[in-house]
């Protein structure tokens, strides 16, 4: 007969370990997605927005979605490292 409570406060600790690793998981998964989701939206916009400065002030140099995918990914690459460093 197999119970799923823990018998001693050392098999708790253990079950309430792995309870925490898995939502921890289940969060940075949820995070993760969410971020890969919202990159092509981001570079969508910041793409829309150059293209509304061009349109005011032709100085400013018109740009593509590829580069401003490139852009948005460079952004969050540099947001990483520079939250890295700071630690």
């Amino acid at each position: 007969m197999t119970d799923s409570h823990p018998r001693t406060a050392a098999e708790f600790r253990v079950q309430s370990k792995e309870r925490e690793r898995k939502e921890a998981f289940e969060k940075r998964a949820a995070n993760f997605m969410a971020n890969l989701i919202l990159v092509p939206l981001l570079a969508y916009v910041l793409m829309l927005a150059v293209g509304a400065v061009y349109g005011l002030a032709p100085i400013v140099p018109a740009i593509g979605y590829g580069t401003t995918l490139l852009l948005v990914l460079g952004a969050d690459a540099l947001a990483v490292v520079v939250k890295k460093f700071r630690k």
